[in-house]
């Protein structure tokens, strides 16, 4: 009996100190609040283009064909060197070489395939038409992508990311006065990662011959302008 009779005021007590407890998790766990998404753009002409230009060579024999696309990439790099494109910024990133069988039940060997792959990045913009056109002509006949880029994006998306959060609170100050709220103090704030560069454009293109693109056909690309975008998210509380 004298047992059942404190563990009741211990259940009492208990109960008691969880009253307070509740009433502050309550209040902190769900206050009143506003969430919104602001989102700003900035277009900002492009300062560099990265290519990524294939040579393929073909031959009845192995040594050969390597000889004929060594010679070719080459003058690539000639060409590129000529133009003032630093050592840095020209780079082998693939070389392959292998036979190459019909397709017959009983495959015969047409001859060796040797493909190199170069990317090339160039910082003056106003070179690449008279650039592009030339590696046409020295034997590229691989296009594997065409980036036009901002090379340092960062002070633009600090801009980008000051409009956003303007657009943010502009959005969520609209939402409010709607229901009849006043806008308070923010309580969150994040921003969704971008990539570090942004690209305009980019492209695969097979030429079929070293003379079958012309020089105006050649010169039918444009940089246009480079998007930096800045997104966040913005937990305003309401008053």
């Amino acid at each position: 009996m004298h047992r059942n009779r404190i563990a009741a005021v211990v259940a009492v007590l208990f109960s008691g100190m969880l009253v307070p407890v509740a009433v502050a998790q309550e209040s902190c766990m769900h206050p009143r609040m506003i969430s919104v998404t602001g989102t700003a753009e900035i277009k900002v002409p492009p300062d560099e283009v990265q290519l990524t230009l294939g040579i393929d060579s073909r031959d009845k024999d192995l040594i050969v064909a390597k000889d004929n696309n060594d010679q070719r990439i080459k003058k690539l790099m000639a060409l590129a060197h000529a133009a003032g494109v630093e050592a840095k910024n020209i780079q082998t990133s693939a070389l392959t070489m292998g036979p190459e069988y019909t397709e017959e039940k009983i495959p015969k060997l047409l001859g060796y395939r040797v493909s190199q792959t170069v990317a090339i990045t160039l910082t003056d913009v106003s070179k690449y038409e008279d650039l592009m056109t030339g590696f046409l002509k020295v034997g590229v006949n691989r296009v594997d992508g065409i980036d036009f880029l901002v090379a340092d994006p960062r002070k633009y998306r600090e801009d980008a990311r000051l409009k956003a959060v303007r657009a943010a609170r502009e959005k969520a100050n609209k939402m409010a006065a709607e229901l009849g709220q006043s806008l308070g103090k923010p309580w969150e704030l994040t921003e969704e990662a971008e990539p570090e560069r942004t690209a305009y454009l980019s492209g695969n293109f097979q030429v079929r011959s070293n003379f079958g693109m012309s020089e105006q056909e050649a010169s039918t690309i444009a940089g246009g302008e480079v998007t930096i975008r800045s997104i966040v998210r913005v937990s305003f509380q309401l008053e």
